[in-house]
């Protein structure tokens, strides 16, 4: 009899709607009696902070987008937009907000002028790397905080991408002591730039279609993107000759997806488990191949285009992390949202490097060492 029972569950689930599943199995509690036939056909407008056709970060947006349509089998389009075509860059989250669109493929590294504690789930130098910020999203507390935040801005973010450590950046000139940062004109958005403004220099923040130029016309002395794969398509390597890494002001850069808070809650339950479980499998895509991808192409800057690849001394690296620390803590003041969002994310770093003396971190010396 036993046998029997779950043979006939197995065949009703053979026949049950992706959609259906993929909320079964999120929360069972809360399984919807709504067949896929029955769901509503949604059109949603997608903008991205990106230039149009971009491989690292504009490619992933479309990828994305075309994930969702066809999870839903086909109930959810959406019509993307590069930067620009709808609305600029770094109008997006006021786009989204006000639901000029309705969605968005973007970087909450953008937005700290809206919130300082935005940083917190976009990139905070000598922070947390690409894996262990998605762990404190999706095991810890991160999520909630994030929605938390968002919501007072009518909003609702997903992990999306993210490039994994970055490069410390471009330079037309050695950066062998802190004294070389004085008057540095340097394209670097986000706590990175204030960091870079302590030291002597002064940050600007360009977009993407802007920075290759910039650099090469003198405007800027020193930018930084991502990472060797993303960095070689724009063309930093014709244009400057030192590449300093690795990038302790983004030890991650992570993409969101981002969607109009209203829109959001009144999409059927299926449509939320599968807009989340995309965004999860678009995050985990590209930050692989921001990885897989950027170990080529540096190898390539060295060895064909010989490009002086360097790290910056152990002064400098200290004064990054220093700044970083006061940074930090000084933006707590009279911001309520911050202290609480710091407190978690402080707590959850400590309690990471705990474990990284047995894990990751540890490994990673020894094979260096050994292989």
């Amino acid at each position: 009899m036993i046998k029997n029972n779950r043979r006939d569950l197995l065949k009703k689930l053979l026949f049950i709607s992706p959609a259906s599943y993929l909320a079964a199995c999120s929360n069972q509690n809360n399984i919807s009696k709504v067949s896929s036939n029955k769901l509503p056909n949604i059109h949603l407008k997608m903008v991205t902070s990106f230039p149009k056709n971009l491989p690292d970060t504009d490619i992933p947006a479309q990828r994305l987008a075309k994930k969702i349509e066809q999870m839903s089998l086909g109930k959810i389009k959406i019509t993307h937009y590069a930067a620009g075509e709808l609305v600029p860059a770094f109008q997006v989250f006021d786009a989204v907000r006000e639901q000029v669109a309705d969605c968005a493929y973007t970087a909450p590294i953008y937005w700290l002028s809206k919130n300082k504690a935005i940083s917190f789930f976009g990139c905070i130098p000598g922070g947390m790397t690409a894996k262990e910020i998605f762990i404190w999203l999706k095991h810890g507390e991160g999520q909630l905080l994030w929605d938390n935040l968002y919501s007072k801005f009518n909003l609702k973010g997903f992990p999306a991408g993210n490039t994994g450590t970055t490069m410390g950046g471009w330079y037309n000139k050695e950066i062998n002591t802190l004294e070389d940062f004085q008057g540095l004109k340097m394209r670097i958005p986000g706590l990175g730039g204030e960091i870079i403004n302590r030291l002597g220099g002064t940050s600007v923040n360009l977009s993407g279609g802007e920075v290759v130029n910039s650099l090469k016309l003198g405007v800027i002395d020193a930018a930084e993107w991502a990472g060797p794969w993303p960095d070689t398509i724009m063309g930093f390597h014709k244009v400057a000759k030192y590449y300093y890494g690795p990038g302790i002001h983004e030890p991650n850069t992570l993409c969101e997806f981002m969607i109009n808070k209203r829109i959001w809650e009144n999409l059927p339950i299926e449509y939320k488990v599968i807009i989340e479980n995309a965004s999860y499998a678009s995050y985990l895509e590209v930050f692989t191949e921001y990885f897989y991808k950027n170990a080529k192409a540096l190898r390539l800057l060295k060895k064909e285009h010989n490009i002086s690849v360097r790290s910056f001394s152990p002064k400098i690296v200290k004064m990054f992390f220093l700044n970083s620390e006061n940074i930090v803590k000084e933006n707590q003041v009279g911001n309520s949202d911050y202290k609480y969002i710091y407190d978690s994310w402080k707590k959850n770093i400590k309690l990471f490097n705990e474990y990284h003396k047995y894990s990751d971190t540890e490994y990673m010396k020894l094979r260096l060492e050994n292989v």
